[in-house]
């Protein structure tokens, strides 16, 4: 899968490892369209743990995001999560309750958030 996601990637996802060390990677997302996210570029950092795929890696989102999901200083994010966190926020178990909340009740006022967070941090 590794030599897949660096040779082959999808479009909206580059990969690499960090100083080739194949237990250190690095990510680039672009954001979805039709979504606040369209238009920024976000970068993430994945660490794996020697007991791969035993224990998760440890994966944050390294560009500021507004969103349920991501704690908004650390960048912290569930490793399962990852593929549709952007577009399918896990509404259930938010790392973010305010921004959940807002995204649930106040849908404009979050896609307005989430879009100024995109141009500010990922753009």
């Amino acid at each position: 899968m590794a030599r897949r996601l660096t040779k082959d990637p999808p479009d909206w996802c580059k990969v690499s490892t960090v100083e080739d060390n194949l237990m250190h990677w690095q990510a680039v997302l672009t954001g979805p369209e039709n979504s606040p996210y369209e238009g920024g570029v976000f970068n993430l950092d994945m660490q794996f743990p020697s007991e791969y795929p035993f224990k998760a890696p440890r994966v944050r989102f390294v560009t500021r995001v507004y969103h349920p999901n991501i704690k908004s200083q650390s960048g912290e994010i569930c490793a399962d999560i990852i593929s549709q966190v952007l577009e399918q926020p896990d509404m259930d178990n938010p790392l973010e309750p305010e921004i959940a909340k807002q995204m649930h009740e106040n849908k404009v006022e979050f896609d307005k958030t989430a879009m100024e967070w995109t141009k500010q941090y990922a753009c």
